[in-house]
C-alpha cells in the first residue's frame, strides 16, 4: 500500500503541464511578434545590400565616358588625370563638386564645371588661362599668362611651348606687368603666329617691342598699341616690299610699313642755333631742325657754290618756304644760297624781303633716329 501511495505522489498532474506549455508557446509568439518588424527591416536591408553588391559588380554601374570641353592648350587626358576619373570608375561615387575642385588646383585652369549625365557620362567643362609666352627665370622655364600668373613649366605642359612665343627680356616687374596688360587685347590665334617677343628700344621709343612672326614678318609696337597686331595677316598682305617692317606707334589706329631699324640709314639732324651757339626751339619746345629745298626725288637744290639751299625759319622756329621757289631758283635768284632779287626787278621803293639764313653757327648732331624728317619741295 505504501509503494502505491509514493508512485501516485510522483505522477504530474496533466492539467499543469498543459498550462506551462501553452504559456511558453504564447511567450514565444509574443516575442516573435515583437521581433517581426526588426527581422523584416533586416531582411530588406540585406536584400538591398545584395542588390547594391550585384549592381556594383555589373557593367551598368561604371563610368561609360568622360567628356572634356573647353580645353585648348591642355590635352583631354591631362584634364582627366587632374579630375581623377576614368572609365570603369563607379559612376555614382563621383561627386561633381569634388571633381571640379581637383581640376581647379591646376595652375593652368581658371574654372571647371562638372555634370553627371545620363548613360553614365561625366561632362567636364574647363576654362583655361591664356598663355602668351614663355621665358627662363634663373634658368627655370616659366609660362606667362594674361591674368598675370607665371606658371612653372612641367613636362606635361611642354606642348604649350610650340604654340606661344619666346619672351626675350621684360624681366623687370613693371615691364612684365605692362606686357601682360598689352597681351590681354591680343587674340589667341595671333599669339600662336608669333615666334619671339623682344625688347628692342628705338631712338624715339625706348620701350618698343619687336615681335617676330613665324612667317618671317616683323612687327614693332609698344605696350599700349599691341592690339594692332591682331590685324597682322591683313597688313602683311598689303606690304609690297617684304623686307620692310610694320610699325604700330602709340596713338595710331593702324600700323605702317617702312624699313626695319637695322636697314634704315642713319639720319644726321642739323639744328638751328643763335649767334651765341644756343639751340633755337620751336613753339612745341623741340629743337628747330634745318630743312633744305628738295625735288620730288629727294635731290637737293644747290647754289652756285654747290651748297644746299636752306629753308629759313621765323621767330617761332617754323620753316618759311618761298611759295614761288622753283621760278626764283631757275631765274638764278638763289645763286648765293638765299633769295636775292635783283633791284631792277623790284618796284620803286620796294625792298627785297630778307630771306638769308642766320650765320652758320649750327650744331649737327648724329641722332641715329629711325624716324624720317619730312622735307617738302
Amino acid at each position: 500500500m505504501a509503494e502505491q501511495e509514493v508512485n501516485k505522489s510522483q505522477t504530474p498532474v496533466p492539467g499543469v503541464e498543459t498550462i506551462f506549455e501553452e504559456r511558453a508557446v504564447t511567450n514565444d509568439n509574443k516575442a516573435f511578434e515583437r521581433a517581426r518588424p526588426h527581422l523584416f527591416a533586416g531582411a530588406v536591408f540585406f536584400a538591398f545590400l545584395l542588390l547594391i553588391l550585384i549592381y556594383c559588380f555589373s557593367p551598368e554601374s561604371r563610368v561609360k565616358s568622360v567628356s572634356v570641353r573647353g580645353h585648348n592648350y591642355l590635352s583631354k587626358s591631362y584634364v582627366e588625370k587632374r579630375a581623377g576619373v576614368s572609365i570603369n570608375d563607379l559612376f555614382y561615387l563621383q561627386f561633381p563638386s569634388a571633381i571640379a575642385a581637383r581640376i581647379e588646383e591646376d595652375p593652368m585652369i581658371e574654372e571647371a564645371k562638372v555634370r553627371l549625365l545620363h548613360d553614365n557620362i561625366i561632362e567636364i567643362t574647363v576654362n583655361e588661362k591664356q598663355p602668351y609666352g614663355y621665358r627662363y627665370d634663373e634658368e627655370e622655364p616659366k609660362v606667362l599668362c594674361t591674368d598675370g600668373s607665371i606658371i612653372q613649366l612641367t613636362s606635361e605642359l611642354m606642348p604649350i611651348l610650340a604654340r606661344v612665343p619666346f619672351i626675350n627680356g621684360f624681366t623687370e616687374e613693371k615691364a612684365t606687368h605692362l606686357l601682360t596688360n598689352g597681351f590681354k587685347e591680343v587674340s589667341a590665334d595671333r599669339i600662336e603666329e608669333m615666334a619671339e617677343v623682344i625688347q628692342y628700344p628705338l631712338s624715339y621709343d625706348p620701350e618698343a617691342i619687336e615681335i617676330r612672326m613665324r612667317d618671317g614678318g616683323i612687327f614693332f609696337s609698344n605696350y599700349f598699341s599691341l592690339s594692332l597686331v591682331n590685324d597682322y595677316p591683313k597688313l602683311s598682305r598689303l606690304i609690297k616690299n617684304k623686307d620692310n617692317c610694320l610699325y604700330a606707334d602709340n596713338g595710331t589706329t593702324v600700323a605702317a610699313a617702312r624699313a626695319c631699324p637695322w636697314d634704315e640709314e642713319e639720319i644726321v639732324l642739323e639744328y638751328w642755333t643763335d649767334e651765341e651757339g644756343n639751340y633755337i626751339y620751336n613753339k612745341w619746345g623741340d629743337r628747330a631742325v634745318k630743312h633744305y629745298y628738295q625735288d620730288s626725288d629727294g635731290n637737293y637744290y644747290l647754289d652756285d657754290n654747290g651748297e644746299r639751299i636752306i629753308i629759313p625759319i621765323d621767330a617761332y622756329g617754323q620753316d618759311q618756304k618761298d611759295a614761288d621757289f622753283l621760278n626764283h631758283y631757275f631765274l638764278g635768284w638763289y645763286s648765293k644760297g638765299y633769295l636775292d632779287i635783283p633791284e631792277e626787278e623790284l618796284e620803286d621803293g620796294e625792298k627785297p624781303e630778307e630771306t638769308a639764313a642766320p650765320e652758320d653757327t649750327s650744331d649737327s648732331e648724329g641722332t641715329g633716329e629711325t624716324e624720317e624728317v619730312q622735307q617738302e619741295d
